[in-house]
């Protein structure tokens, strides 16, 4: 149960953002992504050298690539058919632009700890604009994947 209210917590975070994309941040957000601008440089860099991951249809390494705790609590198998059904029928990426990042030090149901998410307006070959979300996380000395969605 614990599972399934973290995933529901994360997703929501995700999806917050996505919805928000257009909008612009709270004037009390740009204060705290200024302040954390340094993490958020490095964080965009990790996640766009996943996403590379993702792109090349390496889902296995994807998954390989993530957090521990995303990997706690997310299969490899499940992982795998999910992007298999959901993200491989979209490919191959034509553009990918960031609109929207955001630093939290807390997301609810998930383990204390520093958070970037990241919204991208992506066109994929079916032409459409589709909306890709990615949490990292910072894990040890390195930022890593805990959270993609592509709505």
């Amino acid at each position: 149960m614990l599972r399934i209210r973290c995933v529901r917590a994360l997703l929501v975070w995700l999806l917050l953002p996505a919805l928000a994309a257009n909008a612009q941040l709270s004037k009390k957000q740009e204060k705290i992504n200024a302040q954390h601008a340094d993490a958020i440089a490095a964080a965009q860099k990790a996640a766009e050298a996943w996403l590379k991951i993702e792109d090349a249809e390496t889902y296995d390494k994807s998954w390989a690539a993530a957090s521990d705790y995303f990997r706690s609590q997310v299969p490899e198998q499940g992982w795998v058919r999910r992007m298999e059904t959901t993200r491989k029928p979209l490919d191959p990426l034509l553009v990918r632009d960031l609109t929207a990042s955001e630093w939290k030090a807390e997301v609810p149901n998930l383990p204390k700890g520093e958070y970037v998410a990241f919204v991208y307006q992506t066109t994929f070959a079916n032409g459409h604009p589709q909306i890709e979300s990615v949490v990292m996380v910072h894990e040890g000395d390195a930022w890593k994947m805990v959270g993609y969605a592509v709505q």
